[in-house]
């Protein structure tokens, strides 16, 4: 069910039998934000937070602001959608500025990536705009915390154990400690049934070591694709 800062505060005073008085709203929110925050931590890759993005590259340039592709917590893959395009290949950024200096740094078709300071680093440099997309898990919005009757921005699954976070709270500044950690073990126990139901495998997808893909590597971009580098 999906579930609003309103409709879980509702449900924290139902349960609590406490009005606006005795349990005032920013009690709620911060309990609620508390928790949301918890779950997030757990994984870098929830599936809601999904995305697609698309850029498109400048010739002779090699980094690229991550924050003005898209609110991204995570990048997954970037794959070099126009013609004669490929997936590019991530690596760490170490190796990359020991290849791609002085007469080997000329721009060609961009073949591999690295990432550092929350900037996407193309190697080599294009030498022409290319339309890249790029596949990431995004940032969650906290919009839900101002604008009350919005979806709180979280997996359906979890909504409800929200009001099960702040009803532990609650019952803790009451000084009830055995409602507090009844609530308290709720909402765990649900968090860690929703996180397993969340993120195992399909059943239907085997497990297959690097999916049977060769994946190019740098000696071999230089021996043929940088063959005529610097030249």
């Amino acid at each position: 069910m999906t579930m609003s800062l309103a409709d879980v505060r509702t449900m924290v005073r139902n349960i609590s039998d406490l009005d606006s008085v005795d349990l005032p709203n920013s009690i709620i929110d911060n309990a609620v934000k508390e928790a949301f925050q918890r779950i997030i931590a757990l994984e870098r890759r929830w599936p809601k937070y999904q995305e697609t993005y698309t850029f498109n590259t400048v010739a002779s340039q090699r980094p690229y602001t991550i924050s003005t592709i898209g609110d991204i917590r995570e990048v997954i893959s970037l794959v070099d959608t126009s013609s004669a395009g490929s997936r590019l290949t991530m690596i760490p950024y170490d190796n990359a500025e020991d290849i791609w200096l002085g007469n080997t740094d000329v721009p060609s078709r961009p073949y591999f990536y690295a990432i550092w300071d929350a900037q996407l680093h193309l190697y080599p440099k294009p030498d022409a705009v290319y339309t890249i997309t790029l596949r990431a898990y995004r940032n969650p919005v906290y919009t839900w915390l101002t604008n009350t009757s919005e979806a709180i921005d979280l997996d359906e699954w979890f909504h409800i154990l929200l009001a099960y976070f702040v009803l532990a709270r609650v019952y803790q500044r009451q000084e009830d400690p055995e409602l507090s950690a009844m609530y308290l073990r709720s909402f765990e126990e649900g968090v860690a049934m929703a996180r397993r139901d969340l993120m195992k495998t399909p059943s239907a997808r085997p497990l297959l070591m690097s999916g049977g893909r060769q994946y190019p590597t740098m000696r071999r971009w230089l021996q043929t694709l940088g063959a005529t580098l610097g030249t």
